[in-house]
């Protein structure tokens, strides 16, 4: 075998080894990235399955609570809502397809008030304890959703203004609102293939390594060659 033919047989045999370590790179990152993804799934599954501990509610709160009522108004604020504005907005609700609340209560502007604008929907919707739509509606006109058992829809009815107004329009909305089951498990990522099986695969980690390391041997092969034609 002459020099050059030697040579030209390196060289191929160089080229080939970076196109199969290519191609177990390759295969030992979707492996990596397929553990990494089942991890993950494992990790979101005890997640969701978590659930969180709601402390009982405070004094405020607990009145609405006790009212067992469809409409419930912070008694401290009895006098600022119209009779005739809840017993209307009750109507509403007794005809929603999913049962559904609305509570008006004193915002909290300070930690003595006993609750928080976050903690006190969650807990008088879970005191409550009945699958549903509940919403707060706090008396400096901005509002909470959350729901017991479902998704909580997002409230779009102007809370602004007088209290009365605004309970009849809440309750119009939420009458019409569905009910969307809360997820049981996390979804599951996609089983889109883009290589369309493991032939598609291995072609496209031969034809990533091909067009990755071939390139780079011929660069190298004719770098080393301009040196010993210098050379020589």
């Amino acid at each position: 075998m002459t020099p050059r033919s030697r040579r030209i047989a390196g060289w191929s045999t160089g080229a080939l080894v970076g196109v199969v370590a290519g191609v177990l790179l390759g295969t030992a990152t979707h492996d990596w990235q397929e553990e990494r993804e089942a991890r993950d799934i494992e990790l979101r599954a005890e997640e969701f399955a978590r659930t969180d501990v709601v402390p009982p509610p405070g004094d405020a709160v607990r009145a609405l609570v006790e009212q067992d009522a469809l409409v419930a108004v912070d008694p401290l604020l009895v006098d600022r809502v119209p009779e005739d504005d809840v017993r209307r907005a009750e109507a509403i609700l007794e005809e929603a397809s999913v049962p559904a609340r609305i509570a008006y209560l004193t915002y909290p502007d300070t930690s003595d008030a006993g609750y928080t604008p976050g903690g006190a929907p969650v807990q008088w919707s879970t005191a409550v304890g009945e699958e549903g739509h509940y919403v707060v509606l706090w008396d400096n006109g901005t509002n909470t959703s959350v729901a017991v058992g479902l998704e909580p829809p997002y409230l779009e009815a102007g809370t602004q203004g007088q209290p009365g107004p605004a309970l009849v329009r809440i309750a119009a909305e939420m009458a019409a609102w569905e009910a969307e089951p809360l997820p049981t498990a996390p979804e599951e990522p996609s089983d889109f293939d883009y290589y369309d099986g493991i032939g598609g695969g291995i072609t496209a980690a031969l034809l990533f390594g091909a067009l990755g390391v071939v390139p780079a041997f011929l660069l190298l092969r004719w770098f080393v060659g301009s040196r010993r034609r210098e050379v020589a």
